[in-house]
């Protein structure tokens, strides 16, 4: 019988992958009205300032969507990071960004499977694309209830704003809403709740896909786009162990649009 070696670097990092896997299995669960909570309040705070500085904007000269991003910067990404920032000062004693790790689950670095990225951006604009006719029937058959700047048939480059003022709220939407709000998600959603929703296992997947979706109160026509690429996506992060990926396709996703946008606009 030979015995088996190994450098003491290897051990080392099994033995910390070990701690990884056995400290992510014991995250306190919340309860499923702490879960609701955390996961449909933000949003909620967000979508109702969203439709009260709308006229504000309108106000200002600049387009009505734009409050979203503003409710975005001011509301959402403050609330999430705020609550993220608050358990880790519980666990660390720390108000800091530092101590964020203490609180985040599914922490690897990327590996060989950051080549998943193209195919599954790829994956997110077949998806996109086919799904576009039911929801812009869904949007259409909320004329009247959501405001008309909200629906998806809305076109901001033919509003009558000036080239300037396009691409000053995009730029700026471009980083609010493409850069910093995902990765914030990523972090609240993916990292922290996810691990701490009430049910364990596998069946943790399409719960937080389903409550990430419906927090979208401001696009229910994309509510089946987004369940079907959060579902995916959750899955990977889970299986993978690694928030980072959701992150890089969070971010990818949410830049697309904007840029197409701001394209047509330089066009």
């Amino acid at each position: 019988m030979t015995e088996s070696r190994s450098t003491p670097g290897v051990v080392r990092l099994r033995e910390s992958t070990d701690a990884t896997a056995s400290k992510e299995r014991s995250w306190r669960r919340f309860g499923w009205a702490t879960t609701l909570a955390m996961h449909l309040t933000p949003a909620a705070v967000t979508f109702g300032g969203t439709l009260l500085l709308a006229p504000l904007m309108v106000r200002l000269g600049l387009p009505r969507t734009f409050a979203m991003t503003v409710a975005f910067a001011l509301l959402l990404t403050p609330i999430e990071l705020g609550l993220l920032l608050r358990a880790a000062h519980r666990a660390t004693g720390r108000w800091s960004l530092r101590a964020l790790p203490a609180v985040l689950a599914y922490r690897r670095k990327l590996r060989w499977w950051v080549l998943l990225v193209p195919v599954l951006f790829a994956v997110a604009l077949v998806a996109a694309v086919g799904l576009t006719p039911l929801s812009n029937a869904i949007g259409g058959s909320l004329s009247g209830v959501y405001p008309n700047w909200l629906l998806p048939d809305y076109d901001v480059t033919t509003a009558g704003f000036s080239t300037s003022v396009l691409v000053a709220t995009l730029l700026i939407t471009l980083a609010v809403d493409g850069l910093i709000n995902p990765i914030v998600e990523e972090l609240y959603f993916r990292a922290y709740l996810l691990p701490r929703l009430p049910v364990a296992g596998w069946r943790a997947v399409p719960l937080s896909a389903g409550l990430f979706t419906v927090q979208h109160y401001w696009q229910p026509w994309n509510w089946l786009l987004i369940f079907v690429l959060q579902l995916l996506l959750s899955a990977l992060v889970v299986r993978l162990r690694s928030y980072r990926l959701g992150i890089i396709m969070h971010v990818l996703v949410n830049c697309f649009g904007t840029l197409a946008t701001l394209l047509t606009v330089l066009a």
